[in-house]
């Protein structure tokens, strides 16, 4: 009885111990430029106490007299076990980039416009995320979701002013299984009695991947795009096409048949060309990136993009000055980050993190279904230099889904705006609900966008991000 008393004890002493979330204002980042209004936040969220697991997150209050009055949106970055700091906060659409000399340069399309912004790095390993169990590295989809319903629990309880917002789930390419497999535990969740609900409203996944026999076919974008040759496609076609070619990598085979198919189209492409944008250039002027390079499977989705940048965006090599910004050790003490002191250094995909490859091949094409069958409308968006998980394959998912759910067109294929200019092409679907005419799926394109969406077309991507808050269709010409 007397060991039972003092296990409970200890538990309870390790529950206080470990579930002080550590939650601190970031007065300012290094470089940070003056007459900034809006308020940042930077710490852990602790999601199991006896474990010591703390995942880490960035918030950015909304850029507004009252943030309050703004909804909440949590990002997440794929791989599986990339950096949403890195890539999403960093490089995509938080408020700031790094530029010359570590000095901080206003992102002036910064989703914090229009949002609440919070930027989670999941799960355990993935950046600034850590465990002080030695088995809290090893990550299933499974697990990514259940501990991700815990951070958006207990960050809550930390801010809990946003309790009452609207909640929104963004991300990109292997966010495709995170954010729709956490959306069902949180509807899972609000059906619970004596809960105060999260108030999810909606979710938006860029290039995602959701269904291997369908999302990653890539021979006839390629072919049509003049990266392959006719006799690479009839290969591909023939042969061995990419969802067979990972399925194998997946499961540890390796048939020559499918090697010597994809070296063949892998050396027609060119190390120069990235499939994540097939307009990229390489950043030329640069060394930062070869120190901190990505490393292992978890560069799957993300391998090239922290390499290359395009010419257009203000700084060239942004994704090489990241790891070297965020490892800079005053960058951390500003951001409450690396309080353990990690033995290792921060990257974009790098970190002791082993994720279950063999979730690479779920379906999650029912569970999307499922999510709107609950009233959850979902936008899909692809950047249509995107090569990796090209847009004709989530077109594909979006129509296939339409049909299922036997949803109407509310809007004819066509064209939607940024300011004067085409941002790319849309359609959306809905239903009678309640006497309402309900927009439930929307398929958009972001034309000359990468995979990694907000980064090469940050107008355009900020125009469709006001619409997504909004529930309104994407601007069309006469509008």
């Amino acid at each position: 009885m007397a060991s039972g008393f003092i296990l409970e004890v200890i538990s309870l002493f390790l529950f206080f111990l470990y579930s002080k979330s550590f939650a601190e204002l970031i007065t300012s980042l290094p470089g940070q430029p003056a007459n900034v209004y809006f308020k940042q936040y930077g710490g852990y969220i602790v999601t199991d106490a006896q474990h010591g697991r703390a995942l880490f997150y960035y918030f950015v209050e909304a850029e507004t007299a009252d943030p309050l009055l703004r909804p909440l949106t949590l990002w997440f970055n794929g791989g599986p076990g990339c950096s949403s700091l890195g890539f999403g906060a960093f490089m995509e659409n938080g408020p700031f980039q790094p530029g010359e000399n570590g000095i901080l340069v206003k992102n002036k399309h910064s989703w914090n416009l229009e949002s609440n912004m919070l930027y989670v790095e999941s799960p355990i390993g993935v950046g600034f995320s850590y465990s002080n169990t030695s088995s809290d590295y090893i990550w299933n989809d499974t697990k990514t979701a259940e501990d991700n319903l815990r951070f958006v629990i207990n960050w809550l309880e930390e801010f809990p002013n946003y309790k009452d917002s609207e909640l929104f789930l963004t991300g990109e390419s292997y966010a495709g299984h995170y954010i729709p497999q956490l959306a069902a535990l949180i509807v899972e969740y609000n059906q619970k009695p004596n809960i105060r609900p999260i108030k999810l409203k909606s979710i938006a996944l860029g290039n995602p991947l959701l269904d291997l026999d369908i999302s990653v076919l890539a021979g006839d974008y390629l072919w049509a795009h003049g990266a392959i040759s006719d006799h690479s496609l009839m290969l591909e076609k023939t042969v061995c096409n990419y969802s067979k070619f990972l399925r194998e990598y997946i499961h540890g085979q390796s048939s020559e048949d499918c090697n010597n198919v994809f070296n063949r189209i892998f050396n027609e492409i060119g190390k120069d060309v990235g499939q994540d944008d097939l307009l990229l250039p390489i950043c030329l002027s640069s060394n930062s990136a070869q120190q901190f390079k990505l490393k292992g499977q978890r560069g799957t989705i993300h391998a090239a993009i922290a390499r290359r940048t395009r010419e257009t965006i203000p700084d060239p090599c942004l994704p090489d000055r990241i790891p070297t910004y965020l490892n800079n050790p005053q960058v951390q003490k500003a951001l409450h980050a690396n309080t353990t002191h990690l033995p290792y250094h921060w990257g974009f995909c790098a970190g002791p993190l082993q994720y279950q490859t063999d979730n690479l091949d779920m379906n999650l094409i029912p569970l999307i279904e499922h999510l709107i069958e609950e009233g959850i409308p979902i936008l899909l968006f692809s950047g249509d230099q995107d090569a990796i998980i090209p847009l004709t394959q989530t077109r594909i998912i979006a129509n296939n889904v339409a049909k299922d759910l036997k949803l109407v067109p509310f809007t004819e294929y066509g064209n939607w705006y940024d300011k004067k200019q085409v941002g790319g092409w849309s359609q959306s679907f809905g239903a009678l609900r309640e006497g309402k005419n309900v927009t439930l799926l929307t398929f958009a394109t972001v034309r000359g966008a990468a995979h990694e969406v907000p980064f090469t077309s940050p107008s355009q991507a900020l125009t469709m991000f006001k619409s997504f808050l909004s529930g309104s269709p994407l601007p069309r010409p006469h509008e």
